[in-house]
Order: C-alpha cells, then structure tokens, then sequence
C-alpha cells in the first residue's frame, strides 16, 4: 500500500491527541473559573464568562478580517467549531500551514493588546479572565505550531477531532 496522499499532497506526519489531553484541557478551565470565583466571589464567575465570550468574539473578528485581508478564498474554509479541543473559529478542511502561522501570529498579539485596553478602566479580575480565555483557547493551536515547527510551511494541515495530519509536496 502507498503513502496516503491528498490529491498532489502526501501524508508527512500524522498527531495524535490523547483523551486525556483534552481532559486536562477541559479541568484547566474548570480550575480557572474556580480560581477567579474564590478570588472574587460571585463577581469573579461573572468576569470569567463574560471574558470568555469576549475573547471567543474577538478570536472571531479578529480571524475574519485577517482571513478577508490575507487570503480570501480561505474565509470560507473557517468555521466556528466546538469539539475539544478545538474550540473557536478554525478551519474545517485543509489549510496552508503558513496561513495558520500567520493567522495565529496575529491573534495573539491582537488579543493580548484587547486584554490590555480594558486594564485601565475595570477591574483586574475581568483583565485576569480575558488573559487566561485567551491563552486557553489558543493553547491546542499552539501546540499543534509547536509540534509542526519544523516543518516546511508550504505544506498542509488538517485538523479532525483527535488527530492533526501534515502534508506536503
């Protein structure tokens, strides 16, 4: 039998992602809303959700404009998804790692800059909340970078629910 190949791509690397990382996953945000409620009380589960779906919106916006602006025919390839660990907008097929880089490049320091506007005018608790969402939903993804970051960025990326597949020329 011949490698697996994707019309003129051909399977380099294949990620498994274990349950219990998506377990881990799952209990980190658990014992952060637990962490910002016993330090804040009921004010602190209320800054941990509404921080959750602020950074969920701003992941959205901010990967929609960059997708517009970068790469056009790629908008149509993202959705929002929501199988651990894949949570927010993402894509759905193939994408050019390079794009991914790019896209998640941008994210981050997009979204620590929004976490950043609201520190003046509110409290610590909601700033602590839109860090710690932030840096949790990008987690998954960084770590996919993180496992791909030697490959070439030319190559292709498919995430599916427990497994990351790379392909190449």
């Amino acid at each position: 039998m011949k490698d697996p190949t994707i019309y003129h791509y051909k399977l380099i690397r294949k990620l498994t992602l274990l349950p219990e990382m998506k377990y881990a996953y799952l209990a980190a945000a658990l014992m952060g809303i637990a962490a910002l409620t016993i330090l804040d009380a009921w004010r602190g589960l209320l800054y941990s959700l509404l921080g959750l779906s602020v950074m969920f919106a701003v992941h959205a916006i901010v990967l929609k404009i960059t997708l517009r602006r970068v790469e056009e025919p790629a908008e149509k390839k993202w959705f929002l998804r929501f199988d651990l660990p894949w949570i927010g907008p993402l894509p759905v097929s193939d994408t050019s790692l390079s794009l991914f880089r790019r896209l998640h490049l941008h994210l981050l320091l997009v979204g620590c800059c929004v976490a950043g506007l609201f520190y003046p005018w509110t409290s610590s608790s909601l700033v602590v909340a839109l860090i710690f969402w932030h840096v949790w939903l990008l987690a998954p993804r960084f770590f996919l970078l993180l496992r791909t970051r030697k490959e070439l960025s030319d190559g292709v990326i498919r995430l599916e629910g427990s497994e990351i597949s790379y392909y190449h020329r």
